[in-house]
């Protein structure tokens, strides 16, 4: 079964959705990881604040919305799509961002 166009443009934007959560994500680790020298001083009480509600912060948030907006869409077009493999790849590429911050409030 063909896909029509609309829905080939709907696969491709969603899959760029997942690819920016979970490279957003990747991203922010690396930079969390490497802060210090970009002027952020691990241990440092307000170097700390500062970095993670000015940046880290809102960044993991955006890359957890992003992966709930994937997982939605994959879900409402279920149906409709059928190549299982590429929805679950969908999938795939957005929970990290989820489980990240489902992590963050359980810890």
């Amino acid at each position: 079964m063909e896909l029509s166009i609309r829905h080939t443009k709907k696969l491709k934007w969603t899959f760029r959705m997942a690819s920016c959560s979970l490279g957003l994500l990747i991203f922010l680790l690396f930079v969390n990881e490497f802060r210090n020298y970009i002027g952020f001083a691990k241990g440092y009480a307000p170097h700390n604040f500062a970095f993670n509600i000015g940046f880290f912060l809102p960044s993991t948030f955006l890359s957890m919305a992003l992966g709930i907006a994937t997982i939605g869409r994959t879900i409402k077009h279920w149906n409709s799509w059928s190549n299982l493999k590429k929805k679950w790849i969908f999938i795939g590429l957005s929970l990290p961002g989820i489980i990240f911050w489902v992590y963050i409030f359980i810890k």
